[in-house]
C-alpha cells in the first residue's frame, strides 16, 4: 500500500512532472513540517545554532540558489530530474546543511563567525546561475518589485498599530508571505501564469478573483503568528518557526518571478 502511494504520488511526480494533487500536497506538507521540527532540534540545538537576523541573512542565498535551480530547469538549462519537485528540496537541504556544518568548522579554526562564511558561499554559487538565467522580459520585475514595495512600506510603516505587528520578526512573516502573493497576482492577471499548487485554485475558482490570494495569505499569516506568540515558549523555535514561513514566501514568490520573465 506505502509503496504504490510513494510510486503513484511521489515518484510520478519527479518523473513525469505531472502536477501536485490533494494527496501528495498532504504528503508533502507532513514530510515538510517533520523536517522542521527534526532540523531544529536535531541539527541547529546540537550545533547550538542562534536563530537571529544574521542567520536569517546568511541562509537567504540558499532559498534563493533554490529558485533559481528550479528556473533553470524549467527554462531547460538543467535538465537533470533532481532539480524538480520533491527532489530539488532535499537537494537544497543537504547542500545547505553540509556547508552551514563547513562554516561552523571554519568558524573554530579562524574566529571568524559562521554566518560570513555560510553567506558567503551562498552568495557566490546562487550569482553564477542567476547569470544563466534566459530572462525574456523586465517588465514583470518592475511591476512584482514596484508592488512589494509598497507592501514593504505599508508592512513596516503602518505595522504597528497592534501588538501583534510590532515586532520585526512578524513583520517580516507578513510581509514575505504578501511579496509572494503578488508574484502570483501579477503572474495570472496579467502573463497567463498558471497556479500549480491544489489549494490557491481552489480559493480562486470559489472567490473568482486573484486578489482574494492576498486577503487569504494575511488572514493565515496573523492567525499564524498569534499561535506562535501565544502558545510557544521557546524563543529559538519560534524564530525558526517564523524564518520558515519568511523563506518559504522568498522562495515561491522569486520562483514566480522568474518564470514570469522567462516565459513572457
Amino acid at each position: 500500500m506505502w509503496y504504490d502511494i510513494f510510486q503513484t504520488y511521489i515518484v510520478a511526480l519527479i518523473l513525469n512532472a505531472s502536477g501536485y494533487t490533494w494527496i501528495n500536497t498532504l504528503i508533502y506538507a507532513i514530510l515538510f513540517v517533520s523536517a522542521v521540527f527534526l532540523v531544529y532540534y536535531k541539527f541547529f540545538k546540537p550545533l547550538k545554532i542562534k536563530i537571529d537576523g544574521k542567520f536569517a541573512l546568511a541562509l537567504l542565498p540558499y532559498i534563493l540558489l533554490g529558485s533559481v535551480l528550479r528556473a533553470l530547469k524549467d527554462s531547460g538549462f538543467l535538465t537533470s530530474r533532481l532539480f524538480v519537485t520533491p527532489s530539488i528540496y532535499v537537494f537544497i537541504f543537504s547542500f545547505t546543511l553540509v556547508l552551514l556544518i563547513f562554516s561552523r568548522f571554519l568558524e573554530k579554526r579562524t574566529q571568524v563567525p559562521f554566518q560570513s562564511y555560510f553567506f558567503s558561499f551562498g552568495f557566490i554559487l546562487v550569482g553564477i546561475f542567476f547569470t544563466q538565467l534566459p530572462f525574456s522580459n523586465f517588465m514583470p520585475a518592475v511591476q512584482i518589485l514596484g508592488l512589494d514595495l509598497l507592501i514593504f512600506l505599508l508592512v513596516f510603516g503602518l505595522g504597528n498599530f497592534t501588538k501583534l505587528t510590532k515586532s520585526f520578526w512578524n513583520k517580516a512573516v507578513i510581509f514575505s508571505q504578501l511579496a509572494d502573493a503578488s508574484s502570483t497576482f501579477i503572474g495570472m492577471e496579467f502573463y497567463g501564469h498558471l497556479e500549480q499548487h491544489v489549494l490557491p485554485n481552489l480559493i480562486f475558482e470559489w472567490a473568482g478573483n486573484v486578489g482574494i490570494f492576498f486577503i487569504m495569505k494575511l488572514v493565515v499569516s496573523l492567525l499564524l503568528i498569534q499561535a506562535i506568540d501565544n502558545y510557544l515558549d521557546d524563543k529559538g523555535f519560534s524564530n525558526w518557526l517564523k524564518l520558515v514561513v519568511i523563506l518559504l514566501g522568498i522562495a515561491l514568490g522569486t520562483r514566480d518571478l522568474f518564470q514570469i520573465m522567462i516565459f513572457n
